[in-house]
């Protein structure tokens, strides 16, 4: 990954000396990272997307250390996300539950055994994407539904392209109905596909990933720009190929 941070489609907005003063907590990193993400509408639209984080804490009951995804909850948006929108949840909970699993017409009892595998009472709901980002064991995850992104998951020969135009280094999972199995393809996609540093979901939006907040932060906007500029090469000789609000 480089380290480019003069965008021409979408706006870097990572301020180091902001960043500093929240490190050592991921969590505080994650809000900050999503706020930056929800500020800029040609990343995802108000009220999409969801962003996580996996860090280590001590069990309430038994003092051990244990593994915690905090997610973006049901609900609310990105750019003004506070921890309080987050789910926190037991991520090794959230991996047994792949033994409940029964199929994708029992998709709807999975949402609410998320409630089995929450870790701070004081949680926002869990949304139907959590396993998405459980099963995805990078650090740093951003799911957001980018128009440049969005225009080729959409398009009749979209995979070809992100092979193309990725050469490899981005996945691709065909749509459907986000939910349990869903993220079961994504952890699938991954483990075909070693070293890739993102999954497009056909039809629906994209996933990045990185090992700390910047990282994560930095792979989604370059990922976005290449979607953006592509589409400009090709199709956007009559205007911009981004409109929406900075």
């Amino acid at each position: 990954m480089t380290e480019t941070t003069s965008f021409k489609h979408v706006s870097y907005l990572w301020d180091d000396a902001k960043a500093a003063e929240l490190a050592g907590d991921e969590v505080a990193l994650l809000i900050y990272r999503s706020n930056l993400l929800g500020a800029d509408l040609r990343l995802t639209n108000y009220g999409g997307g969801n962003t996580s984080c996996k860090v280590t804490s001590p069990d309430p009951l038994t003092g051990q250390d244990t593994p915690v995804m905090w997610v973006k909850g049901s609900g609310g948006d990105l750019g003004t996300l506070k921890k309080s929108g987050l789910a926190a949840l037991y991520l090794d909970r959230l991996h047994a539950l792949k033994n409940r699993y029964r199929g994708l017409e029992f998709e709807d009892e999975m949402v609410n055994l998320f409630n089995y595998c929450i870790y701070d009472l004081d949680s926002k709901a869990p949304s139907i994407d959590t396993p998405l980002h459980a099963f995805l064991p990078f650090k740093h995850v951003d799911h957001l539904h980018p128009d440049a992104a969005i225009a080729i998951a959409a398009a009749k020969d979209g995979e070809q392209i992100v092979k193309d135009l990725f050469g490899g280094t981005l996945g691709w999972v065909p749509w459907q109905r986000p939910g349990f199995d869903l993220g079961l393809q994504l952890e699938r996609c991954l483990a075909e596909n070693p070293g890739i540093r993102g999954i497009f979901l056909g039809s629906h939006g994209l996933f990045t990933w990185g090992d700390t907040a910047y990282e994560s932060y930095l792979n989604t906007l370059e990922v976005i720009e290449r979607c953006a500029e592509y589409l400009e090469e090709n199709y956007g000789k009559k205007g911009p190929v981004l409109v929406g609000k900075k």
